[in-house]
């Protein structure tokens, strides 16, 4: 289609001596139990997660994290495919240090690879189809069963292969029903890690 179809839009500078401020975080609107379950999904596929790669030194994934105001990174390779994941609590404190001295190098020498929590470490998950005329009543429902504070969403393509496309976070889905969140575990398994993601 040709430019020539587009009119620009109108548009002004800011305004000297008028403050400009940074947005508030939102967590979401305010849903019922009754609300579709998509409503409090994150969804992967509008907002992609901030990823990282297996080979990236524990400072570059520090650095990324408070660039993007996040607790967690997703690792991924040259083709897209989840590898695991990497927390904060992976690349600062004591376990970095503990994961050099069992290798024999120095901490400044970790990458991210050797820190991460792997995939298929009973990474519970939720299949999008499953998600059509489900309600938030549902979601709460089966991360109670499940007895985590989050599960992941994913759903298959034409080869039958897992596309990771979102998450349901319990502490965001308390605080969009209006409540506060009481969730408290400590993170071991990527299952525990992803549990903890929405915090």
């Amino acid at each position: 289609m040709s430019d020539s179809h587009f009119k620009p839009l109108p548009w002004t500078r800011l305004r000297r001596g008028v403050p400009c401020y940074l947005p508030k975080a939102v967590v979401g609107a305010r849903v019922g139990a009754d609300s579709p379950a998509l409503a409090v999904m994150t969804d992967f596929r509008r907002f992609a997660p901030a990823t990282i790669a297996r080979d990236a030194a524990l400072d570059e994934a520090n650095r990324l994290m408070t660039l993007c105001d996040v607790h967690y990174l997703l690792v991924g390779d040259e083709q897209r495919q989840l590898l695991g994941i990497v927390t904060e609590a992976c690349t600062k404190g004591h376990r970095p240090l503990a994961t050099a001295h069992a290798m024999g190098i120095r901490p400044g020498e970790l990458v991210v690879g050797n820190v991460m929590i792997n995939k298929h470490d009973d990474a519970e998950v939720v299949h999008l189809r499953d998600l059509e005329g489900a309600k938030v009543g549902h979601v709460v429902a089966t991360l109670k069963q499940l007895g985590a504070s989050s599960c992941l969403v994913v759903e298959h393509d034409e080869s039958d292969n897992h596309i990771l496309c979102g998450a349901f976070f319990l502490p965001q889905i308390e605080r969009q029903l209006g409540g506060e969140s009481t969730t408290e575990e400590v993170a071991h398994t990527f299952s525990q890690v992803v549990n903890s993601l929405g915090r």
